[in-house]
């Protein structure tokens, strides 16, 4: 983990001297308006790679009770493409729900919170939806938005470990 993040941000650097040359044109009813790629990115070295994000939530949360190698392998890649070295994996769940969860138009906020503790159940570890989620086929990315959204207006609760993991995740989200 530490060697992709590192690679990553090695990488974000060596863009540096192109994009602070590089300009954003926005056309809009008011003109035209150029704003500095950093300034319109301003967290453009901040950024943590996606496989890193998913160990500090899993940390985070409440499935952290259990170790996430006893519900998760990982098909890791080491590679270089064209003079670039990229290091990652995609999760793989070792156990996977009966049925895919997606987020159908109409169904309630209430409703997906259902189906998500039948799926924690059916897994046996607290959270699991979401990591279900990130992993994008099992649980429609959708549900999470909407249980973000049903947190944020208050017509749903989480435990607050899991509410703050989902809500990071809304902001700003990653899928495999």
């Amino acid at each position: 983990m530490a060697r992709r993040t590192r690679i990553e941000r090695e990488q974000r650097e060596a863009q540096r001297p192109e994009l602070e040359n590089r300009v954003i044109r926005e056309v809009g009813p008011d003109g035209t308006r150029d704003t500095a790629f950093f300034d319109a990115n301003p967290d453009w070295f901040d950024f943590v790679p996606r496989e890193s994000r998913f160990f500090v939530a899993w940390e985070r949360s409440s499935a952290a009770i259990d170790r996430i190698f006893a519900h998760w392998a990982f098909d890791i890649h080491d590679l270089e493409d064209r003079g670039r070295r990229e290091i990652g994996f995609i999760p793989q769940p070792l156990k996977f729900p009966t049925e895919r969860l997606l987020a159908d138009e109409g169904v309630s906020v209430h409703r997906l919170m259902e189906r998500i503790e039948a799926i924690d159940t059916e897994i046996g570890l607290p959270f699991a939806w979401f990591f279900l989620m990130t992993h994008g086929h099992w649980v429609d990315p959708n549900v999470g938005h909407a249980i973000a959204e049903g947190l944020r207006t208050g017509r749903v609760r989480l435990p607050d470990q899991d509410a703050a993991v989902l809500l990071a995740w809304a902001d700003k989200p990653y899928l495999f």
